[in-house]
């Protein structure tokens, strides 16, 4: 058998298709080890390419999806990585995912969906990321009509229900837990453990290799406590949304209040300045928080008048975000950027006003990341100021100086592109009346605090006149003279 697997790739094309169906339908053979279906199940992996470049493949599909697709529909899932037969499911999965989106594949497609929906629901984490790839790419490709065979609205109250369970396990995903540390797997409940695992976790045993290190094995969790998954969620309702607007537009009004719940949770104080605080674990939870503003600033325009009765929770968890959001992923800082500046793009941008003094911190608005510096001031500091000139009216004169300061220090930032150096003194220009009418609003009238502003943005401007007249000016006149004069001996010589 293992000569037989070590000879796939060799020989005519017709004799290694059939090669190939003897792998498949090793795979479905009850009596075959799993360590013997894993070696065929990577066979298969490895020479895919052939295989879908092949005359005969519409026969191989045909043969094989079939029998893949009763492997995973029979077959119960596994939550230890380093099992055969999991890793045998993971690459039919990632088999299928890989399989050419043509015609070919559309008479299968009705029944690759329905086993997708169902491996949701019951698979670990590792497989149901594959099986959400795999249902969202089928469903952008082939567009199906909406139809009750793939129950969308059986997918969507999944959704809901892993979203309203999300404040339950809160306590839980972050309560430090121990090292599991076991003579062998077969002391512990793998059921148990599953109830409080959100994420990928080791076991380690008293088992040592030949190598004299530990044999270790890493528990998957359920699809429906990975915070990975939750993760890939709200894209693919969006997706829904965007095939099946009719169909699905009250269930995904439904989802609003769940999605400001969810954006406004955070781990207790004390479990954050625990020592053994797992930041990964925190890493992955605010990631699904962003995924899900992110849907929410996708629907926002749709939904507004919903939304507007939850925008005071909508802005207490941006701030928490951008409070709470870690230093070392800026990636994810961005994210929560670009989702808020979507937010901050329609009328409920008024429900800032009461914490505009938080978006001033320049360690909540950007973090204290090493390369937020280069990487993510300018949009930043944009959508800052697109907020700051929408609500400038409404803004008390405290507010008002912490902007003039903070934009004030941008005009003279050269680390910062000209395009905000410019947007920077636009901004300070358009402040000028309104603290003129802040100041007398406030009773200040002529007194210190307003005038003291207003001077502060003369001043700036002086100074950064000063600044061209002595540093770009005599670049710039320099340049237009070596042009001057090139441009007139270039026409002395044609003369």
């Amino acid at each position: 058998m293992m000569t037989a697997m070590a000879s796939g790739g060799s020989g005519d094309p017709h004799t290694q298709m059939n090669t190939y169906r003897s792998y498949v339908t090793m795979l479905a053979d009850s009596g075959a080890k799993d360590e013997i279906k894993l070696k065929a199940a990577q066979e298969l992996s490895e020479n895919f390419e052939v295989i879908l470049n092949s005359p005969q493949y519409p026969q191989f599909l045909d043969h094989s999806l079939k029998i893949f697709l009763k492997i995973l529909q029979d077959g119960d899932p596994h939550f230890i990585a380093e099992y055969n037969i999991q890793q045998v499911r993971k690459l039919i999965l990632e088999m299928i995912h890989r399989l050419p989106m043509n015609e070919t594949l559309r008479p299968y497609l009705k029944s690759i969906l329905i086993l997708m929906l169902k491996l949701m629901e019951i698979e670990n984490e590792e497989n149901v990321l594959v099986c959400l790839k795999i249902f969202m790419e089928l469903h952008k490709h082939y567009r199906p009509p909406y139809s009750a065979d793939v129950d969308i609205h059986k997918f969507l109250q999944w959704v809901k229900c892993i979203y309203s369970d999300l404040p339950n396990h809160l306590p839980k995903i972050f309560e430090p837990k121990p090292t599991i540390r076991v003579k062998d797997l077969s002391e512990i409940s793998i059921e148990q453990l599953l109830q409080e695992t959100y994420t990928t976790t080791p076991i380690h045993t008293e088992k040592k290799l030949m190598d004299g290190s530990v044999v270790t094995y890493n528990l998957i969790p359920r699809s429906v406590l990975s915070l990975k998954v939750i993760q890939e969620l709200p894209i693919i309702v969006v997706l829904m949304y965007q095939l099946y607007k009719q169909n699905v537009h009250q269930e995904v009004s439904n989802f609003i209040p769940l999605i400001m719940e969810t954006i406004t949770l955070q781990p207790a104080a004390n479990h954050r300045q625990s020592a053994a605080f797992n930041k990964e674990v925190f890493v992955d939870f605010m990631g699904a928080q962003i995924k899900t503003l992110a849907f929410l600033a996708y629907i926002i325009r749709i939904y507004q008048e919903t939304i507007a009765n939850h925008a005071t929770l909508m802005v207490k968890g941006i701030i928490g975000l951008l409070t709470l959001c870690p230093p070392e992923v800026a990636h994810l800082r961005k994210e929560l950027v670009i989702a808020t500046r979507h937010v901050l793009a329609t009328d409920l941008r008024l429900k800032f006003v009461p914490y505009m003094e938080r978006l001033f911190d320049e360690d909540v608005l950007l973090g204290r990341g090493w390369t937020v510096h280069e990487s993510l001031r300018p949009l930043a500091y944009s959508t800052l100021a697109d907020l700051v000139h929408h609500v400038r009216q409404h803004l008390p004169l405290t507010d008002l100086a912490l902007a003039a300061h903070l934009f004030a220090k941008n005009v003279h930032d050269e680390s910062l592109p000209t395009s905000i150096q410019t947007m920077s003194c636009k901004l300070l220009l358009n402040m000028v009346d309104c603290v003129r009418q802040r100041s007398e609003a406030e009773g200040t009238g002529t007194q210190p605090q307003g005038r003291q502003l207003l001077m502060r943005i003369l001043e700036v401007f002086v100074l950064k006149f000063k600044t061209i007249s002595k540093l770009q000016l005599p670049a710039l006149m320099a340049k237009w003279l070596v042009t001057y004069f090139y441009d007139l001996l270039q026409n002395l010589n044609i003369q």
